[in-house]
């Protein structure tokens, strides 16, 4: 059973179920572990979080081991987080890409609030000063352009604003690359991407945060947030494709979005780019409102949403992500669930899965990871799964591990 407790009484050898406060404001790969390291305890007193959810079970031979127990459900694993950098695999691994992406999303947060908060007090905004974000972001997707994309998804409610931002952005430089756009075009996609949503910082705060479905007058009103954004960008001499981002990024195809209600190329081969990457970003998040998507299922369902993307960009999208994105939980041929945790390097529909759970014995299975691309390899993923039908927690840990 779970209890929540103070960290003044947090002790060794505490099982920790959930640590207070964001996922990005602590430097855990992962916030359920056995706390086994003095280090680690020190880390949490230090680093401001205030209370942890503990397992209230004494210590004791039954109590979890510190070491991983691969036969444990994705909320049950025992294997211990560890600091970011300390205990992960080498340079190259995903998780040492993630350990980047996740201090490159920290910083981000705090840049980004700093820029929303400024327009909300009125004062001028220089894009410019985002460039060296923009450029580390970019890198980040160089290095593993679904690592960024994936942390950021972790987002809590009161991070959703900025790292929706930053989501965007690489999502928008990812993208970019895909459709072969120059560096210039590439460059003023990630701005664009970073500030499509700056026009929120113009909204009245008690709609902005409303924690449950808006009445047709708060609609309306959120609905003005595409123009007082390009005004804001505009005023702060961005380039007008940043702008035009900003402005169309929730225009449709068939003409049936806002606020210009542009149809086809009248809406700019950017803001077509923004509107898909807004999108996908914006359900695959938790909201205090509704429940994350499943990233698989998410492009399942936006392929079927006729007549509201470009269909071409739509396409290299799904190339750029992958039709099984990194996180998705999968079910295999060989009658076993699993969850994506690299993109097939040669095919989509051949990514690096971690099977979990056996559908025939409706157990957990001793986790093997799983080339589906590999030479030899029999087994295929038969299609996506619900993770809400399972009941599944904390399956980000499989693919962060």
């Amino acid at each position: 059973m779970e209890k929540r407790i103070p960290v003044s009484e947090l002790r060794l050898g505490m099982y920790i179920h959930k640590l207070g406060g964001s996922w990005l404001d602590h430097p855990f790969m992962r916030s359920s572990f056995l706390l086994s390291d003095p280090q680690d305890l020190a880390t949490i007193r230090e680093c401001g979080i205030e209370d942890v959810w503990v397992d209230s079970a004494p210590a004791g031979p039954t109590a979890r081991s510190a070491e991983p127990d691969s036969e444990k459900l994705p909320e049950a694993s025992s294997a211990p987080s560890g600091l970011a950098g300390r205990k992960n695999g080498g340079a190259g691994s995903m998780a040492d890409k993630v350990v980047r992406a996740k201090r490159i999303c920290l910083a981000a947060k705090e840049q980004i609030r700093d820029l929303f908060q400024e327009a909300r007090l009125g004062k001028a905004i220089d894009p410019n000063s985002t460039l060296p974000l923009v450029r580390e972001i970019a890198a980040s997707v160089e290095r593993q352009p679904l690592a960024l994309l994936s942390v950021a998804r972790l987002k809590t409610h009161d991070d959703y604003t900025y790292l929706h931002s930053v989501a965007v952005c690489a999502l928008m430089l990812a993208l970019a690359r895909q459709l072969g756009l120059d560096e210039r075009q590439t460059r003023l996609a990630g701005f664009g991407g970073l500030m499509h949503d700056l026009g929120k910082a113009a909204m009245p705060l008690e709609v902005l945060n409303k924690p449950g479905k808006l009445t047709d007058a708060e609609f309306e009103l959120i609905k003005r947030h595409p123009a007082a954004g390009a005004e804001l960008l505009r005023a702060g001499g961005a380039e007008a494709q940043i702008q035009a981002i900003a402005l169309h990024h929730h225009e449709k195809i068939n003409g049936t979005g806002y606020p210009g209600r542009l149809t086809g190329d009248e809406i700019p081969l950017l803001a077509r780019m923004g509107a898909i990457c807004d999108v996908y970003d914006a359900v695959t998040s938790e909201r205090a409102y509704k429940k994350a998507w499943d990233p698989a299922g998410t492009i399942h369902k936006m392929a079927q949403w006729e007549g509201h993307f470009d269909k071409r960009i739509f396409t290299a999208f799904v190339k750029t992500i992958g039709i099984y994105p990194v996180g998705s939980l999968v079910r295999l041929r060989s009658q076993r669930l699993a969850v994506v945790i690299e993109p097939g390097a040669e095919s989509l529909l051949a990514p690096k899965v971690r099977a979990f759970f056996s559908l025939r014995s409706k157990e957990p299975i001793r986790m093997q990871t799983i080339d589906l691309a590999a030479r030899g390899c029999k087994d295929s993923i038969a299609g996506p799964e619900d993770p809400e039908k399972w009941g599944f927690r904390n399956l980000d840990d499989l693919w962060m591990q």
